[in-house]
């Protein structure tokens, strides 16, 4: 559900993002329905899916989806 609501939190355009701004979002949206998740494991999400090349985290501190991400997680 995490990495899902990840995906779900980038723009479809692939456009960079600010990654703490999206990890906040992510943590808010988990607690609106009811999965509170602890920041680390976000990062950890985010972690795994930039190792499978669903998205691809920046050193400038911005993320974008892959297209690879985006048609996994439709």
């Amino acid at each position: 559900m995490v990495k899902r609501m990840i995906m779900e939190n980038l723009p479809s355009d692939q456009r960079h993002v600010d990654l703490d701004l999206t990890v906040t979002n992510v943590f808010h949206d988990l607690k609106s329905v009811g999965r509170g998740v602890e920041l680390r494991h976000i990062f950890a999400a985010f972690k795994e899916l930039n190792d499978t090349q669903d998205l691809v985290i920046f050193s400038n501190g911005t993320v974008a989806a892959t297209r690879k991400g985006l048609r996994s997680y439709e």
